[in-house]
């Protein structure tokens, strides 16, 4: 993970790693945060929730990367202000909690959590102006490009209740739109799957979650 040799020592001796199946949830809104977990291989999707339990899709962790608002909250000692799930196979580096701060002496460190912070900050600030100035449609079709983005794999296995929930919209209006897309040869719609076809917008699949 790391190049200084003091920090990468400090971090072998107290991370461990884990495998997580596609669907789990790591972490919940609420729970106490012990561990900070670092991306080895597959991807997270970061949920936010509210005070009625309802989800909005956030961002993706990727390999390498961590989710920084559990260093936030670990560093403000608060309990998780977000829902980790694993959107494929994934493999985590979990990291007691209490170092955070300690290891902050480690320059290599700092620049890891300074970077990590503002690469959420503005993938928040997207989530935001999407949500003031996009359409649903739009929206929803960015989801879709993200989720698949973030596996390599074009065929999503989501149910049109599960994306509503995570984007705040009833289940109705999702199945509507989804069908547009499916008109439009944006996606192919089946039960329990969407295939996403990215070249016919233009766009390509990143092959980093692969």
């Amino acid at each position: 993970m790391f190049t200084e040799p003091a920090l990468q020592e400090a971090f072998n001796t107290v991370a461990t790693r884990r495998s997580f199946p596609v669907g789990t949830v790591i972490m919940n809104v609420g729970d106490i945060i012990t561990h900070i977990p670092i991306v080895e291989k597959g991807s997270l999707r970061i949920l936010a929730q509210d005070n009625d339990g309802k989800e909005r899709f956030l961002y993706h962790i990727m390999p390498g990367e961590t989710c920084s608002l559990s260093l936030t909250c670990c560093e403000a000692r608060k309990t998780s202000s977000v829902m980790a799930v694993v959107e494929e196979d994934a493999e985590l580096l979990m990291m007691p909690a209490r170092h955070a701060d300690e290891w902050m002496i480690y320059p290599e460190w700092r620049r890891y959590v300074g970077a990590a912070q503002a690469q959420r900050f503005g993938e928040l600030l997207e989530t935001i102006e999407k949500l003031a100035f996009s359409k649903l449609d739009e929206q929803l079709w960015d989801y879709l490009v993200k989720r698949v983005q973030a596996t390599g794999n074009i065929t999503l296995k989501a149910t049109h209740q599960d994306i509503a929930q995570e984007l705040g919209s009833p289940r109705e209006v999702v199945t509507r739109l989804l069908q547009h897309l499916q008109r439009r040869g944006l996606v192919t719609l089946s039960r329990g799957e969407i295939e996403v076809h990215l070249t016919a917008s233009g766009k390509q699949v990143s092959q980093e979650g692969a």
